[in-house]
């Protein structure tokens, strides 16, 4: 229940920040979020003895740190997402920085909930509830949105299945290097490139051919 209340708190302060917050405070605000929940989760944990977990948010930190790839080939190369400028810094002129830690949260939460109930399909389904909650919320509070694609409800229809495999992988190569950090770090890599292919593989079925 405390990793649950944590992520509430964190929850209402990102509301907080999105409601009362106009760029450039709003994209400080956001950094400001995404280090204190990298540094608090942790903390949290190792007060709580949640050593696996810990190990989780170790795997999930550089993870997220190279989705920043993903992003920025759909920015920058296929040009069929938008970060709108909200005052913090940018990595490649497309990705604003603090996405490099926001991926941690949905996918602790995904494979936190996949660890209890059955492992890599129940974090599968998680992540694809979770992210496309994001996805549906993030368009009117300006944080990103999909343009040139179709969407249903604003979600982008083409995110969805290769966002419920990145929970899987990432949930089974969290398990199988598990206490393996060079080998950890090296599946965290393999992860995100292949989020990335899949991305760009689903984009061009669903909406260029």
């Amino acid at each position: 229940m405390k990793i649950l209340g944590f992520h509430a708190a964190f929850v209402l302060a990102l509301a907080v920040a999105l409601t009362q917050l106009a760029a450039p405070q709003l994209g400080l605000g956001l950094m400001a979020l995404t280090v204190a929940y990298n540094v608090l989760l942790p903390l949290l944990l190792w007060r709580l003895s949640e050593r696996e977990l810990l190990g989780l948010w170790s795997f999930l930190l550089p993870l997220s740190i190279a989705q920043v790839l993903p992003d920025w080939v759909l920015a920058q190369q296929l040009g069929i997402l938008v970060f709108p400028d909200l005052g913090a810094p940018r990595i490649g002129g497309a990705v604003p920085a603090y996405m490099a830690g926001m991926w941690v949260a949905p996918l602790f939460l995904s494979c936190w909930l996949g660890r209890r109930n059955g492992g890599a399909f129940a974090t599968a389904f998680a992540a694809l509830v979770l992210f496309a909650v994001s996805e549906w919320l993030a368009r009117p509070y300006g944080l990103w949105h999909s343009q040139g694609v179709s969407t249903d409800y604003g979600v982008a229809r083409y995110v969805l299945l290769p966002e419920m495999l990145l929970g899987a992988a990432a949930f089974h190569a969290w398990r199988v290097t598990s206490g393996q950090p060079l080998r950890a770090l090296l599946a965290a890599a393999c992860v995100s490139t292949f989020y990335t292919g899949a991305l760009v593989i689903s984009y061009f079925l669903m909406d260029v051919i």
